[in-house]
């Protein structure tokens, strides 16, 4: 989220330097020039200054059915809500110095094995762990409106890891122990240009028992976002308001599929179990493969320093 601010700062900087120089030029050559109105915004995006990304996967995505489980009446926007959109919920980082940078543990394995982080990467990796993030907690409002931030929440010391990527890097889907059929393992319940929202179940909301996994600072491969656009459309059957279980087309991904690239050094990883963020170190849970670990979860002598 850091990252993302500074970008959309350097956007705007851009933009007024711009601005200023194309008011020199008219002053330069004897035309009035005109006041310049500056409207402050939190967003600034300047679509030619952004590398467009480039398609990962070369099959085609598909689509499968998703259970409608949020009761919002009117049926709240994805990019809207707070538990899809991690872009909008925000992280900011965790300064605490006595952070360990390195996996945790805090019990047994979880089984079946929920999705595996170092699998994201081909091959699998631990990659150094570039910053610890706190997700903020939420302050809902109603349907439609979105609401707003809440403090960071404090039950994990980390719920949003850094990692260190090389831009570019093919970002993948985070294998499990989890099939939702079709030889399918997550849906997507939210995609944008720079973040995808996995769910590792049919349910269409992160309240319900099952694994959402959020990757932010990515480059979403074109195609899947266009085939996600394509079924978000606010007119189409997601946004129905139905009192009865039903259910609609999302995009389907298998275990391992490209999903999108790294859009620098690097991505952003949250994990959310049953509506409680978690900590996304926790060696057992998200780190079951572990390459260069030992079986306690401590770094192998063979790969320090890390």
């Amino acid at each position: 989220m850091m990252r993302a601010s500074r970008r959309k700062l350097a956007a705007a900087t851009i933009s007024l330097l711009v601005l200023a120089l194309a008011l020199a030029i008219s002053g330069a050559n004897g035309a009035e020039p005109r006041p310049l109105e500056v409207t402050q915004s939190s967003y600034v995006y300047l679509p030619l200054v952004a590398k467009p990304c480039s398609p990962v996967y070369g099959g085609q995505f598909t689509s499968g059915p998703a259970f409608q489980q949020d009761t919002d009446n009117p049926v709240r926007p994805a990019y809207a809500h707070a538990d899809k959109n991690l872009e909008l919920r925000g992280y900011t980082p965790n300064t605490d110095t006595g952070l360990v940078h390195e996996l945790v543990s805090y019990g047994p394995a979880e089984t079946p094995k929920p999705p595996q982080l170092a699998t994201i990467f081909e091959p699998s990796r631990v990659p150094t762990l570039t910053n610890f993030y706190r997700v903020h907690d939420w302050i809902w409002a109603p349907s439609p409106e979105p609401g707003t931030r809440g403090d960071p929440i404090t039950a994990w010391p980390v719920t949003a890891l850094g990692m260190e990527t090389t831009p570019g890097e093919v970002v993948h889907v985070p294998v499990s122990d989890y099939d939702i059929g079709g030889g399918m393992e997550a849906l997507v319940l939210f995609a944008d240009e720079d973040t995808v929202a996995l769910r590792y179940t049919r349910d269409d909301s992160s309240g319900w028992a099952g694994y959402t996994v959020h990757l932010d600072n990515v480059c979403t491969d074109p195609n899947l976002l266009a085939l996600y656009n394509s079924l978000d459309d606010p007119s189409g059957p997601r946004y129905l308001y139905v009192e009865s279980e039903y259910s609609y087309p999302l995009p389907n991904v298998f275990a391992g599929q490209p999903l999108g690239s790294a859009r620098d050094s690097e991505i952003v990883v949250s994990i959310v179990d049953t509506g409680g963020f978690m900590d996304t170190r926790s060696c057992n849970d998200w780190w079951q493969i572990r390459p260069g670990y030992t079986v306690d979860c401590e770094p192998a002598a063979a790969s320090q320093p890390r």
